[in-house]
Parts: C-alpha cells; structure tokens; sequence
C-alpha cells in the first residue's frame, strides 16, 4: 500500500502561514527587497503558475518565467538567486520547525511505501532539506513531488493523478494523510484522506482493510 503525506501541518506541526511568514522575512533579506515585495511577487507568480495550467513545462520553469516577466530579471538572475538561497540561508527555517514524531516515527520503522506529496512549490534542493528538517530522509519515500517533477499544484486533483501515473498504482491503493481540503482533494481522484489529527499507526491497517479490501 501506498500512503501519501503531507509536510506542513501534517509531517510536522508548524501551520503554513507560521512556515511563510519566517521563510519570506529571509527571503526579503536575501534579495534586498521590502518583506511586502518579495512576498508579493512570490505570491502572484505562484498563484499564476497554479491557476493556469500548462502540462507542456513544470512548475519550476513556469515560476521563473512569471516572476522575471513580473520583475524584468532574467530567468538566469532568479534561478542563481533561489538556489543560492535554498543552499544557504534557507537552512534558517530549521529552528522552528516541529516535527510530528509520531507520524516520522511511523513512516520510519513502516513497510508501507511514501510518497512526499507536500504541495509542490519548491524546487529539489529545498524539499530535501525541507524533509530532513523533520529528521527523515529521501531514502523514507518511494516518490517525492518537487517544482521540476510536477506541472499542477493543490487542490488541483491533478496533482495527485500525476503521481499515480507516474508511479503506476492505482489510487484504491494509496492514503493521503494531510491536514486541510487542498489535501483533501485527493478524494476526487479516489485516493482516501484521513486527517492527520485522526492519525493513529496502529489503525492504517485497519484504515486499509476497511476500505481497500
């Protein structure tokens, strides 16, 4: 069986907007651009690039082209400027994240397979350092959604359907564990939602025997 997870709120207990908030007041010393700024022309590319879908580039690929055209910077000068940033001060956000130790401590020692289905607005290099935050590893999932490997974003229930195809499993085979509706979407393509507030490991057995037997 399949479980999918979700990261903030869910993998570890900080809300998004508490994650945000630390992530663009950084972000903004990076640049060397007002907090409101950054967080603005982060925002509406990204709102751009998940509103309007365009299977023919990623996400990642999409974002670069909407934040230079917002800004008149290249995509090259937004490109370095992320993945210097992602290499180094990005680490910051360590100290405040709070890890869900039942959930890690679950898909640890689990022969279930996991598929990191955070909503997929970071590239590569800030997922992996955005799961070993909560003290697990790449090596944990059977699949991890980043910005080059997916091209739609929560709550579009193609997010989830991408997975499936590339993954090749059926959704009567897989869980979504998450904490709000953009997770609870998964439903639309067949894929069962549990809150992680209702999270127990010793009834995902149960969990799946119930419905997927």
């Amino acid at each position: 069986m399949y479980i999918f997870v979700d990261y903030d709120g869910t993998l570890v207990k900080n809300s998004e907007e508490k994650f945000m908030k630390t992530y663009f007041s950084i972000l903004s010393r990076k640049v060397k651009l007002p907090i409101e700024k950054i967080f603005n022309l982060v925002m509406d590319s990204i709102y751009e690039i998940t509103k309007i879908e365009d299977p023919s580039k990623n996400l990642f690929e999409r974002f670069l082209e909407s934040i230079s055209k917002k800004t008149g910077k290249s995509k090259d000068y937004w490109y370095n400027i992320f993945l210097d940033f992602y290499k180094n001060e990005f680490d910051e956000l360590r100290k405040i994240i709070k890890v869900n130790k039942k959930l890690t401590n679950f898909i640890k020692n689990s022969n279930y397979k996991f598929i990191f289905a955070s909503n997929p607005l970071f590239p590569e290099i800030a997922v992996k350092k955005r799961i070993d935050f909560a003290n697990l590893s790449p090596e944990n999932f059977f699949y991890i959604a980043t910005m080059e490997n997916s091209h739609y974003a929560k709550p579009n229930p193609k997010f989830f359907a991408e997975i499936l195809e590339k993954i090749g499993v059926a959704a009567d085979k897989c869980l979504m564990i998450g904490d709000t509706e953009n997770d609870k979407a998964s439903e639309k393509v067949g894929i069962k939602f549990i809150n992680v507030n209702n999270f127990k490991p010793e009834l995902i057995k149960i969990y799946f025997e119930k419905y997927f037997s």
